[in-house]
């Protein structure tokens, strides 16, 4: 680009008017950038539209891609079309022997139009001008500062004749002249505004550097800093003292900091129109200023020379004598809030609460994944029918609180069959959930988080609409149905899961309610079936970790449902759950299916039992050479950890979740109990113990003092010895020796029975 072909650029620029629509200011900046303009010129040319502001025009100069969208033909044509020529700077034949014309001087006027030139050749004018007479400015007395251009005078701008119009000199801070401004006369500034156009109009290729003052400024004194020639000349005639014309909004803070800097003694007054106080507070703040504010109430736009014009000049005065320096603006608040430590025993914190005994924590969020088809939507809304009554589910309480259902997954007509379903099912009447129930169907617009493949992502607007409900149902659970659908970002972008699950976390912050998530799990948990095959969540461990608490459901292979707590922050993990999904019912716990019933009380048929009947028996035979199983589900010395390496073990074919079954209905049976006891660093455990009943049941003896010298070691010391307690070689044992003298352990069970 050659130097001549970018002043060509900037002398079409000043052409052409920035106060327009947005389309029509960004067409121009596309086409400017296209002839190879800077930005800084574009930028000055901005600022002389009301509506200018800084951080707008550098974000659109940065979106425009060189090469693409609007050429530079367009600036030249809307040039030319308000007077710019280009005929005599470049020639239409033979380029190379044309002589350029040197490059002018930044902020010189066009050709034709010098300022100092023109403002001699203009008259005095009077209070008697039409546009000054419509300001209140009435009198024969010369106005200070200000021209008239005359009758006759060839000037011509923007094709229109400057004859009448009022004329502003706006001065640098060393006294010279940048620029003129025209006031046109009605008939002209009618014109201007049909082809949309202002009717106050710059002088062609000059920058609006400086200000025009009303009077001449005192050093030391007090100085009214304003928008327009009407709100400055009203200062001036209110207070006597000296006021300041900027020429623009956008203008202001450049003006102001050039007064700062010329006088640091000077009281500057910035005096805003309506609508615009909390810029002229920001630049106050910045440089030390006061404002003038308007009354409450007034009307958008409204300024000092309107206060002045319907309330007369005492008003103004008194308003810009109250004019004050704004507050500084509050501290914010700490991103780490400090907590009170002296007083934890003497205003102890509440202990967390549970609307769900154990699962479902108030203010924070819950996980809860599964496989597709296991039922997770059923059992959160049977959940969601529960906790407005008070029910407990599956033997777990609830707290009675509202609730707040969101389906974005499944439609309205499927929540309501679902729903119709449960109440018939518990014979419930649905009238008695009115205004305690709440489901809402969110599946148009289901997402409450969005992110593009790179940022951390956002809230969306039907995330407020759910915050606006929770408030307004006081809702003490809300039940998301389900993650897929309402997140939506990449599940495996660690910083985009953890602002997903914040964003949750203050939904349940706004009434110390639960929210529960529905999610599905990973591919590789799916497949497997149970959480041993995976983790029981899908994509990033920030699933899990955002979580306080979080239930894996998986079906188990003959056919009952496992309900595991997985992870408890704030509390202990619930023993596992085993439910049963008869036809035409709901869920249930396996204890309460009607097929339950005999001595075997809460076994499910005769592989169960013969299942029950080896674990006892293990344990026993364990228990009796003072190697122990843990109750605890998260030891690795748990029952199936333990017993896991015995081929007679492996012939059940009992995966974790199965064995955790067997050994949760083995206690419910009475047939095992935990028991309390010291290991050899005297360190209070827990073991599992066969009780007299099941010793009973699994065809037991009664139990003999042990023999081994590991009397006292538990699970941490069989842990701390090299792993799971080998089989033994004594006679009758549960190893390999043992079952080939006295036949496998399978076998003896099967005698038993």
């Amino acid at each position: 680009m050659q130097a001549n072909d970018i002043d060509r650029a900037r002398a079409a620029l000043q052409f052409l008017s920035a106060d327009r629509d947005h389309d029509y200011w960004a067409k121009v900046g596309f086409a400017f950038h296209a002839a190879g303009g800077d930005f800084d010129t574009f930028d000055k040319w901005s600022a002389t539209a009301d509506s200018y502001k800084a951080q707008n025009t550098r974000t659109m100069w940065k979106s425009i891609k060189p090469g693409k969208g609007i050429g530079a033909g367009t600036l030249f044509k809307l040039a030319a079309e308000n007077g710019y020529r280009m005929n005599g700077d470049r020639p239409t034949t033979r380029p190379k022997e044309a002589t350029k014309r040197p490059a002018e001087p930044r902020g010189k006027p066009a050709k034709g139009y010098d300022s100092d030139e023109l403002l001699a050749r203009f008259n005095q004018v009077t209070g008697a001008h039409p546009y000054a007479a419509s300001r209140g400015m009435a009198g024969d007395t010369p106005l200070p500062g200000m021209r008239e251009v005359p009758a006759g005078d060839p000037l011509e701008i923007q094709g229109e004749s400057m004859a009448g119009a009022l004329v502003l000199p706006i001065r640098r801070a060393d006294g010279s002249i940048s620029s003129l401004q025209f006031i046109t006369v009605p008939e002209v500034a009618a014109r201007l505004k049909a082809r949309g156009l202002p009717g106050k109009l710059n002088l062609p290729g000059a920058t609006m550097e400086g200000w025009f003052e009303v009077i001449p400024l005192v050093p030391g004194g007090v100085v009214y800093i304003c928008e327009g020639l009407a709100t400055a000349w009203a200062c001036w005639q209110a207070t006597g003292a000296a006021a300041v014309v900027c020429f623009g909004w956008g203008r202001v803070r450049a003006v102001t900091a050039e007064l700062r800097q010329r006088d640091a003694t000077a009281r500057l007054v910035i005096c805003p129109d309506v609508g615009k106080e909390p810029d002229a507070e920001k630049i106050a703040r910045e440089l030390g200023c006061a404002v003038a504010a308007m009354p409450e109430g007034e009307a958008q736009n409204f300024d000092a020379g309107d206060l002045a014009a319907r309330d007369g000049f005492d008003v103004l005065a008194d308003l810009l004598e109250r004019a004050r320096e704004p507050e500084p603006p509050p501290l914010p608040e700490p991103l780490l809030k400090p907590v009170s430590v002296f007083d934890v025993l003497t205003n102890p914190a509440p202990a967390p609460a549970f609307v769900w005994d154990g699962y479902l924590p108030r203010g924070t969020v819950a996980l809860k994944a599964t496989h597709g088809g296991v039922g997770k939507s059923t059992i959160g809304l049977m959940l969601g029918v529960c906790a407005p009554l008070g029910w407990p589910l599956f033997g777990v309480d609830t707290v009675a609180c509202n609730v707040l259902f969101v389906s974005l997954e499944d439609g309205a007509d499927i929540v309501r069959h679902r729903l119709a379903g449960i109440c018939r099912a518990w014979g419930i009447n649905p009238a008695d959930l009115e205004g305690k129930l709440h489901i809402v169907d969110g599946t148009s617009n289901p997402e409450l988080f969005s992110a593009d493949a790179r940022g951390a992502g956002d809230t969306t607007a039907t995330y407020a609409e759910l915050c606006k409900l929770v408030q307004s149902t006081n809702a003490g659970l809300v039940v998301v149905d389900n993650a897929s659908d309402s997140f939506g970002g990449d599940e495996i972008n660690r910083r985009q899961v953890r602002a997903f699950m914040r964003a949750l976390t203050q939904v349940a912050r706004l009434t110390n309610c639960a929210v529960l998530l529905l999610a599905h799990v990973d591919k590789g948990t799916s497949r497997a079936g149970k959480p041993e095959g995976g983790e029981g969540y899908s994509g990033s461990t920030a699933w899990h970790n955002s979580a306080r608490s979080r239930i894996f459901m998986s079906r188990l292979d003959d056919g009952t449902i496992s309900l595991v707590h997985q992870k408890s922050n704030l509390g202990k993990l619930r023993e596992p759950l085993i439910l049963t999904w008869p036809d035409n019912g709901l869920p249930m716990l396996a204890d309460d299916a009607p097929e339950i019933t005999g001595l075997t009380g809460s076994m499910q048929g005769r592989a169960d039992i013969t299942a029950a009947t080896a674990i006892l028996r293990f344990i026993a035979e364990y228990e009796g050479r003072g190697q122990y199983c843990s109750p605890a589900n998260t030891s690795r010395n748990h029952v199936y950890i333990v017993l896991k390496v015995e081929s007679a073990f492996k012939a059940l074919k009992l995966h974790g979740d199965g064995c955790k079954r067997i050994v949760t209905q083995c206690q419910r049976a009475g047939w095992i109990e935990p028991l309390d006891y010291q290991n050899v660093g005297r360190k209070w455990c827990q073991r599992w113990t066969v009780t007299p009943e099941g010793r009973a049941f699994a065809g037991l003896p009664a139990p003999t003092a042990p023999t081994a010298p590991t009397c006292h070691e538990g699970a941490e010391d069989a842990e701390s010895a090299g792993g799971a307690p080998t089989a033994p070689t004594c006679l009758g044992g549960v190893g390999e020796s043992g079952a080939h003298k006295e036949g496998s352990l399978l076998e003896q069970v099967a005698a038993h029975d």
